[in-house]
């Protein structure tokens, strides 16, 4: 029982403390997703990714007419193994030859796949790096600008728990500094 009691006091007096510490700090809040997609360079990363994303596409297009033509190799062949006027040897022929292009086509949808794969990895690599180059910016722009501005405390209001819950569930909105850090990546507006 003593013990219960002088532990709610001393919990009592950590939180009185940490009450009167806290009116001394400067915290600001700042919406880095929204900082994030207003930066210059994220504007220059979507436009490079997508380029990239065009020739990736127009890769796959290209891979994927090769493969219709060999689809369609293949039915021609088999059609032709079907035709009466054919011997039965030259009808084995034509059976094998169709069998064989659709272990090619097989082979052929099996590299397209792969070759799409290692694209697409390739891209989430680029776009990952690029992102986490950005971020990093972004990290070291917010440290800057709350020395200069001689902030305490800077959260990230578009930031989530892992329980996908609001990092800031409410803050006194004359503490977003959100605009300003957008101005000071992007002073002439570009």
């Amino acid at each position: 029982m003593r013990t219960s009691k002088w532990l709610l006091w001393a919990l009592t007096g950590m939180v009185v403390a940490a009450t009167c510490w806290a009116g001394e700090l400067k915290i600001a809040t700042v919406d880095l997703e929204k900082v994030f997609s207003a930066h210059p360079k994220t504007k220059a990363a979507e436009a490079e990714l997508k380029a990239t994303e065009d020739v990736v596409q127009a890769e796959v297009e290209k891979i994927l007419a090769e493969g219709r033509a060999l689809g369609e190799e293949v039915e021609k062949l088999r059609e032709a193994a079907k035709s009466p006027m054919l011997s039965d040897a030259a009808r084995m022929e034509k059976q094998n030859a169709a069998e064989e292009k659709m272990i090619e086509l097989q082979a052929f949808q099996a590299r397209a796949r792969r070759t799409q794969e290692a694209k697409l990895k390739q891209m989430a690599e680029e776009v990952k790096k690029t992102r986490q180059s950005i971020v990093d910016e972004l990290t070291e722009a917010v440290q800057d600008f709350a020395k200069e501005e001689g902030w305490d405390l800077i959260l990230d209001s578009s930031g989530m728990t892992m329980n996908m819950v609001p990092l800031t569930i409410y803050a006194n909105p004359s503490l977003d500094v959100t605009e300003q850090l957008i101005q000071r990546l992007n002073p002439a507006g570009k």
